[in-house]
């Protein structure tokens, strides 16, 4: 059942002015990030803290951040029906990615052509189309460009965090400065730091090196 928000939301969205929109849109950005934080700082209790009696929580955390996302996507496939809106504040163009970027495959691979056009078209940022972009690559199962994505595995107390494999890690620096991304090096500590887990590069890794290496832990 479509929650009250998602069905006003719509409704303005159809007949609002740019404005209005901003608004929506900017609620579905708290709604997004709000989910995101919460089970951000679940997962940390439950895989790096061991607080084993939270699992339970957790399990209700991401069924309601996936009924967030699939009501937020509703919110821009209304939006984008017609096509790219002009008009709309930056934070809203960021939002439309953020959502994309936060649902299903289907929608990603929709999407990703109209992402790239927003950031030719500077409505969001090159690094937003490059975390699309990865983050498409790794669903399909093939390497990433860009180097922003990463899988996390393991039982808790031997949590294993890699980066996906890359295209080509001797260009990958460059490349990432290309969108205005820092050095790898720089990602994997701030990664280690957040996730509370050593963020691992293997240059030599592949796909299917990495799936084995899944399945076997």
């Amino acid at each position: 059942m479509r929650s009250l928000f998602s069905f006003i939301a719509l409704l303005l969205v159809a007949c609002g002015t740019p404005q209005s929109t901003d608004q929506i849109l900017a609620e579905v950005w708290q709604r997004d990030q709000a989910i995101r934080h919460q089970m951000m700082e679940l997962t940390r209790a439950v895989t790096v803290e061991g607080h084993m009696e939270l699992g339970d929580s957790l399990l209700a955390v991401n069924e309601a951040e996936d009924r967030i996302d699939a009501e937020n996507m509703a919110v821009v496939d209304s939006l984008l029906a017609e096509g790219l809106p002009e008009g709309l504040s930056a934070d809203s163009y960021k939002t439309i990615w953020i959502v994309i970027d936060h649902a299903s495959q289907e929608k990603q691979e929709q999407y990703l052509p109209l992402v790239e056009q927003m950031a030719e078209e500077e409505k969001i940022s090159q690094d937003e189309y490059a975390t699309l972009f990865d983050r498409v690559a790794m669903k399909q199962n093939r390497p990433q460009r860009y180097g922003t994505q990463s899988v996390q595995f393991g039982a808790p107390e031997a949590m294993q965090l890699y980066l996906w494999p890359v295209e080509c890690p001797a260009k990958l620096d460059s490349l990432r400065a290309s969108v205005g991304l820092s050095p790898i090096a720089a990602y994997l500590e701030v990664l280690t730091q957040t996730m509370g887990v050593e963020a691992k590069f293997d240059p030599q890794m592949t796909v299917e090196k990495l799936n084995a290496l899944r399945r076997v832990e």
